[in-house]
């Protein structure tokens, strides 16, 4: 018999521990947020668009929790550095889920190539501006692209070679990988570092060919085996609660690991290269100007 399906999205007693979530203004992030702060938890979800930031606050209403919208702008390093530096509180567990795809290539406020920017290198950057104020647990939010990923340390940003938007992408989320290895042996026992995808969450994020046509046609092709953002969000909250080992890895357990319940699932070798994770954090670094202590 097949379990029955998921539906909301309950986490057990929040009250007195406070999350840090980037990418909270929509999708999985939002479906994330609201459930902390309906748990009794201090939720800060730091948003570029204020028009977003504000319906986030009324969507989570008068709940047991908080919920707070400070400013910043993961593609603009100026924005989380101010950030980083306005945050007066202890994180007991901080999600890194902001993300985007592009359908062309576009530079961020520092110069980087836009996936690259947003996807590592602007939560490298808060990560090691945070990291000390992390009492518990760093979230990464990965995603399965980074088995056919390849870092280009010499043209990270895609200036001499051509860019399309999978290897910018499969780019990023492989640098993902080899930093939260890199992040972790840099935290030892300070902070456990896990990570999590959310399979084929329709949060419509997929829907950047650049054609609404195209978009409407891939979502219809998709959607038998797509989930929705409350159990595409259902991977975090194991990755941010769950009794793991260290860069515990969790997605789907069902079809073409899309969809289905959260499980602890294998790396390739492509992901856990401790010499490869050297060279991106050395990257992280190089191109942020932040380090850890």
């Amino acid at each position: 018999m097949n379990p029955p399906p998921l539906t909301t999205l309950d986490l057990p007693d929040q009250l007195g521990r406070t999350w840090l979530i980037t990418g909270a203004t929509s999708g999985i992030g939002e479906e994330l947020a609201l459930a902390v702060a309906a748990a009794g938890g201090t939720v800060v979800a730091p948003a570029r668009n204020r028009e977003r930031a504000a319906s986030l606050v009324a969507a989570a209403g008068k709940g047991a929790g908080r919920l707070e919208t400070p400013h910043m702008d993961l593609a603009d390093l100026a924005s989380v550095r101010r950030f980083a530096d306005s945050l007066t509180t202890d994180i007991d567990v901080l999600i890194n889920n902001a993300g985007v795809v592009s359908p062309r290539r576009r530079e961020t406020a520092d110069g980087f190539e836009m996936l690259l920017g947003t996807n590592f290198l602007g939560p490298f950057a808060l990560t090691n501006l945070v990291a000390h104020r992390v009492r518990e647990r760093i979230v990464i939010t990965g995603s399965d692209s980074y088995k056919v990923g390849r870092v280009d340390l010499d043209d990270p940003h895609f200036r001499a070679r051509r860019w399309n938007p999978m290897s910018a992408y499969a780019q990023s989320k492989l640098c993902d990988m080899l930093w939260a290895l890199a992040l972790q042996e840099r935290l030892g026992s300070r902070a456990l570092v896990t990570l999590a995808h959310p399979g084929w969450a329709a949060t419509g994020i997929q829907n950047v060919t650049g054609s609404k046509l195209l978009d409407r046609a891939i979502v219809a092709a998709t959607s038998p085996f797509s989930q929705s953002a409350a159990d595409g969000a259902r991977p975090l909250t194991e990755a941010a609660l769950g009794d793991l080992a260290p860069l515990s890895y969790v997605g789907p357990d069902g079809f073409m690991k899309w969809k289905g319940r959260p499980e602890v699932q294998s790396v390739s070798p492509r992901g856990i290269s401790a010499v490869n994770a050297e060279d991106v954090w050395a990257l992280g670094v190089r191109e942020t100007g932040t380090d850890l202590a």
